[in-house]
């Protein structure tokens, strides 16, 4: 595995902690509600094809929260000044779970410095038939383990959660904290988000998992339905964190 550099870089008052590898195009890749795992076997076969920049966001342990990020929005805030301050362009925007969500937000408000859109397996957007899984009373490892389609059979499951998943303490209980004070209420959805998602003018790619049971297949659907130039992809055997679930597969759609 190629492993990434690590950088700090200045965003504002904030020092961003940045994972960085690969060459060709920009490639940012945003994180979900499992937190900042590290390098992962997603961010290698991404980086064949592009230069993966993997923040580790505000509050999630590894980067400080400033008290003004209280919010998915004032994410999506943050991280189109890191784009400014890093001076990127065509750049390929790709986002998972909430991550998808922070990414959505980031191109409704500006598209100029992206090239395109991936958003897997995107919360934001309320379900019109069932709810999101909630992850703030389920165990750690509940939600974890419900992210694939069979954790027993996932490598990278065994790599970064062989060892056992403690339920507090440790950046992952930075990053709940900083989810719940995030998407608490209302949970994981923004009511005003579907009706503006016409105003993304960019080749978009929405990728579900078929085992996804954390956020329900319609909002996926939804989302393709409502961005202009959106395509909808299944990723067969593949669950909630399709990055850690079948990395591979992810990264040959995403480079397509």
């Amino acid at each position: 595995m190629i492993t990434g550099g690590t950088e700090q870089v200045q965003v504002g008052a904030t020092e961003l902690h940045l994972l960085k590898g690969g060459s060709g195009p920009a490639c940012l890749f945003l994180h979900g509600v499992e937190g900042d795992e590290g390098w992962l076997s997603f961010h290698d076969a991404l980086c064949h094809g592009f230069s993966v920049y993997a923040p580790s966001h505000p509050g999630y342990g590894r980067t400080p929260a400033p008290e003004w990020i209280t919010s998915v929005h004032h994410q999506a805030i943050f991280y189109n000044w890191f784009l400014q301050t890093e001076a990127l362009g065509d750049v390929t925007l790709v986002g998972v779970g909430l991550g998808g969500w922070i990414a959505t937000e980031m191109a409704v408000m500006c598209t100029s410095r992206l090239r395109r859109l991936v958003l897997v397996n995107p919360a934001g957007l309320r379900p019109k038939r069932g709810e999101i899984a909630d992850i703030f009373v389920m165990p750690w490892r509940k939600v974890i383990e419900s992210g694939f389609a069979d954790f027993h059979s996932a490598p990278e499951y065994e790599r970064l959660y062989g060892g056992g998943i403690p339920e507090y303490g440790g950046m992952r209980e930075a990053g709940r904290t900083m989810t719940m004070r995030m998407c608490f209420r209302p949970y994981m959805y923004d009511s005003s988000l579907e009706g503006m998602l016409g105003k993304i003018d960019l080749p978009t790619l929405i990728v579900r998992g078929d085992h996804d049971t954390i956020v329900p297949a319609e909002c996926a659907e939804r989302y393709a339905q409502s961005i202009p130039r959106a395509e909808l992809r299944i990723l067969r055997d593949c669950g909630h964190f399709a990055h850690l679930d079948q990395p591979d597969a992810l990264a040959e759609v995403i480079g397509q």
